[in-house]
């Protein structure tokens, strides 16, 4: 059991660390100077590919938490 809950936590941690690392910056940046700031907001609710990567970190964040206290119990 403790194999399986180790598993489990270095998989959730690895599937964090690359999802966030692929996470692109929420700043507008330069943009906003020359007004080209675009804003989709309600446009493809939670199918965008940042919504789907929070849903990812979220979601990977539990299962680690859980893990990790279920391992600690042990």
């Amino acid at each position: 059991m403790e194999t399986f809950l180790s598993v489990i936590i270095a998989i959730a941690s690895i599937l964090m660390i690359v999802v966030v690392a692929s996470m692109e910056s929420d700043q507008a940046g330069l943009g906003t100077l020359s007004g080209d700031e675009t804003s989709t907001w309600g446009e493809h609710r939670g199918t965008s590919k940042k919504e789907m990567q929070n849903k990812i970190v979220k979601i990977s964040s539990i299962v680690f938490g859980v893990a990790l206290l279920i391992l600690a119990a042990i």
